[in-house]
């Protein structure tokens, strides 16, 4: 991992979006970003307005030059950068191209960082559903070109993350100690389709069920020393926990791959702050404590007064300074 420069002064925002303009050009009509609105009422100036808003996100996000200033202006010092799953994501082309896909954004995450070292980190990508080729570029992207760790999505090629198939991944993920970072490319169950629900709804319902595969497939149970991070503070998951620790008592079946009670692997992993309500995020202080918890604003189609939001959630100043910064340092090693 990229260590010996002096990171920039101010928090640390561990949920920060990027696009490859090329791979994009690939991605778009796959993503879910793109699909017209699912609303008979829904007029040709509000799908044409929604489809230029897509567009505008899209510049920025390509754009890793010019966001330094709104990172001044949003208190940010650093953000980690990861290519948006839900515009971006590979796993659905064939295990060749995928992997050539990431490897261009890795490097071009790479040059990112190289240009501002004091500004950025990042976490890159791997062609998940091709384990053996995720590994290669884990070990690539890591160690040839000081990424953080990598970011993954909550499911590939069918299979949920902790799958057997992806142990080899997450035993090289703990031996090089890149951290992993969880986030939902969207579901795209006809279900979610209507009023954006995939995004409304289907995000959270996806970070559940990646936590669920973790613990109940004994991800965390073999692999102890993994660092792993969940997006939109966990989804449903710790805000529901209760019947998810009663499912686990009553039911024996259950526990097969789980040596420790579900809520010692809850405050295993990570989550960021991304949560849109401050009522939330103080109480996910209280269930998964406040060294678990980091900065997180989703940019650039999220919070852009994220300090402020992370001040105002009525936790003390420590915890907050935690949640800014002190906790992604931490986490990644800075």
């Amino acid at each position: 991992m990229a260590t010996g420069t002096q990171m920039h002064q101010g928090a640390i925002d561990i949920h920060a979006h990027m696009l490859v303009p090329e791979i994009f050009k690939l991605t778009k009509n796959y993503g879910l970003t793109s699909r017209p609105i699912e609303n008979e009422a829904v007029s040709e100036e509000l799908e044409r307005s929604n489809a230029e808003r897509q567009d505008r996100m899209a510049e920025i996000s390509y754009d890793t030059v010019n966001r330094v200033k709104l990172m001044d202006e949003m208190g940010v010092g650093v953000q980690v950068l990861t290519c948006s799953l839900v515009h971006q994501c590979t796993y659905w082309m064939n295990p060749e191209d995928s992997l050539r896909c990431e490897q261009l954004a890795n490097n071009r995450m790479a040059e990112a960082i190289k240009a501002s070292p004091t500004r950025f980190r990042g976490f890159g990508g791997v062609p998940l559903h091709a384990p053996m080729l995720a590994v290669q570029e884990l070990e690539r992207a890591v160690g040839e070109l000081g990424l953080s760790g990598l970011q993954i999505a909550t499911s590939a090629a069918g299979k949920e993350i902790g799958h057997k198939d992806f142990h080899p991944f997450w035993a090289k993920a703990e031996e090089l100690g890149a951290v992993i970072y969880v986030h939902p490319a969207g579901n795209h169950d006809a279900r979610f389709k209507p009023y954006f629900q995939w995004n409304s709804i289907g995000q959270s319902f996806e970070e559940a069920m990646a936590i669920a595969s973790l613990m109940y497939e004994g991800i965390l149970d073999k692999f102890p020393k993994l660092k792993v991070c969940i997006s939109h503070g966990g989804g449903y998951m710790p805000f529901n926990f209760g019947r998810f620790n009663r499912n686990w008592l009553e039911k024996p079946s259950t526990r097969v791959n789980m040596k420790q009670p579900p809520a010692d692997f809850l405050k295993m992993l990570w989550y960021d702050s991304c949560l849109y309500d401050a009522g939330l995020v103080k109480r996910l202080v209280e269930i998964v404590g406040e060294d678990r918890i980091m900065l997180g604003s989703d940019y650039p189609v999220g919070d852009r007064k994220p300090v402020e939001f992370i001040r105002s959630c009525g936790l003390t100043t420590q915890q907050g300074d935690k949640i800014l910064r002190g906790n992604a340092e931490t986490f990644l090693g800075l």
